[in-house]
């Protein structure tokens, strides 16, 4: 009888309680993300050589060659780092918005599996 008494509070943390925790655990998912990933750091130095050559040797023009192909090499690895900080928040995103999904439904589905369970016992 216990057991029955304590279902509305558990509804009531479930819907509430709950929620307003898993929505915390979201929003530091994606802070964790953008600071893993370094998003504005990348920003501000989109342009920036991917190394910088101490190399001074050469004319203007192996200089400036050698500046615009780290440049370039720069500009690719961010593209990639930014790619994947793309994919890894869209993938958090669709695993959270499951995971909201399942979380909201999950009192109706152990309903649902103890009827199901007891109707196979009884037939």
């Amino acid at each position: 009888m216990i057991f029955l008494a304590s279902i509305p509070r558990y509804l009531w943390w479930h819907y509430t309680t709950a929620l307003v925790d898993f929505a915390r655990i979201a929003s530091n998912f994606f802070w964790f993300l953008w600071h893993y990933f370094s998003i504005e750091l990348l920003v501000r130095t989109f342009f920036v050589p991917w190394r910088r050559l101490s190399e001074t040797q050469g004319g203007f023009l192996a200089r400036g060659v050698v500046g615009v192909v780290t440049r370039v090499v720069g500009v690719g690895a961010r593209v990639a780092v930014f790619i994947c900080a793309v994919v890894s928040y869209v993938g958090a995103a669709v695993l959270l918005v499951a995971i909201g999904v399942l979380w909201l439904f999950a009192p109706f589905l152990v309903i649902l599996f103890l009827i199901i369970g007891i109707r196979t016992l009884v037939v």
